[in-house]
This record gives structure tokens, sequence and C-alpha cells, in this order.
């Protein structure tokens, strides 16, 4: 695997995404798969890194929570042992990953924000490289390949968690600015400086650029 090209893989498509979720189901089966697209929609659309997506709760102290607050845009909320910093911070959140999120109703946001059922996942908190391998078998499935090996065609790798987040990455860094780019995705030596009020600010930058890319998504639509 070392000799491969690119070792952290490529950008995936729109459409390599959707066939990950069609393949979902004939990895995972059919009673878990609502859950895991769920959770691969939450990948794609919000660029948290695995260990983020999976300390991801409703309502537990001292993990990652999502915050909508009556004022303000939404945001995620990092404890100091998560944030490793001194003090709480705040961290924007992508406009379709708070969509996603807002489709819970407020009386069902308790416990983790993505629970994982299926093969070999067992608990309320996954083992990471469960997930990882659980991810990479649906990106070989929906056969997503993300690289080959020059020495030998015939080693292929496939969509893995990180190529969801690079996705993510390259999408929103046509739309808003390097710095908030790197907030938005939880840069550390970016969010030393980074932090409350300019949380914020980059919070309404990201929905006015999701907003614009609405509207010009609309325009180029056939009749």
């Amino acid at each position: 695997m070392g000799s491969f090209t690119t070792r952290s893989g490529r950008r995936i498509t729109g459409e390599e995404f959707e066939r990950m979720l069609e393949a979902t189901a004939m990895v995972v089966g059919a009673e878990a798969a609502p859950g895991w697209r769920r959770y691969l929609t939450g990948l794609w659309t919000s660029g948290l890194r695995l260990t983020e997506s999976l300390d991801l709760s409703w309502d537990c102290q001292g993990r990652l929570v999502p915050v909508f607050p009556e004022q303000g845009r939404p945001m995620l909320r990092a404890p100091a042992e998560l944030a490793k910093c001194l003090t709480v911070r705040v961290k924007p959140m992508a406009p379709e990953f708070a969509l996603l999120l807002a489709e819970t109703p407020p009386q069902e946001r308790t416990g983790p924000v993505f629970p994982l059922s299926g093969t070999r996942i067992k608990g309320r908190r996954p083992k990471i490289h469960h997930v990882s391998d659980i991810i990479s078998a649906i990106g070989k499935k929906a056969r997503v390949v993300v690289d080959v090996d020059p020495t030998d065609p015939g080693k292929l790798r496939y969509a893995s968690a990180r190529d969801l987040r690079r996705a993510f990455l390259e999408r929103w860094a046509a739309r808003i600015m390097l710095e908030q780019l790197q907030e938005l995705a939880g840069h550390e030596t970016t969010l030393r400086y980074y932090v409350g009020r300019n949380a914020e600010r980059t919070a309404d930058v990201c929905w006015e650029a999701f907003e614009r890319a609405q509207v010009s998504a609309a325009g180029t639509r056939p009749p």
C-alpha cells in the first residue's frame, strides 16, 4: 500500500458518493443500512474526522456537541480535552450538516448523534478501526477507486472516510477563504486563533456561500 502514488486518495464525486450509499446495505445489512447511510451523509456534509464524528453526542458533557442557539448559527462545541486548549471552544458547523442534524426532532436528541449497528459494531461507542474498515468496504463494494498502484495495476485503493473529508474540503475551498476553510475543517493550528466571535463570523460566511451555491445550482437546472 505504501507504494501507491497518492497515499491520501482523492476527492470523490457526488455520483461516486451516491454509489456508496446504494452499496451500504450490501456491507452492513438492510436493518443497519439507514443508520450507516445517515452517518456517511454526515461525513460527506461535515468534513469531520472519524474520531470527531464518533465523539459527537447530543447531550453528553465532555464530548463534541452540536449547538442550535435561538440566536446565531448552529455550532459544534468541543470541551477542553478534545480541543487541546484550556477553554471550551466552538467551531462553525457546515450548513449542509446543520440541516441534516436539524432533521432529528428536539425530543429525540439524546445519546450519540450517529448510533451505528451491524458488522463488528457493539455498544454505543464503536471502535474507530471497525468503522473505518466498514466504510472502506462500502467504498470497495461501490467500486469507487481512488488510487492505483503503478507497479501493480491490479492493486487498487477504494474510497475511505478520508476521501469523504477530502471531498468536503475541496467543495468548500471554492466557496470561502483559506483561513475560514481551516476553521471549518477544525485545523488546530488555525483554531488557536479563531474562536468565539471569529467562529460566528465564519459561520455567517459559510451560510452565505451555501445559499449562493444553492441559488446558482437552481439557476443551472434544466427546465
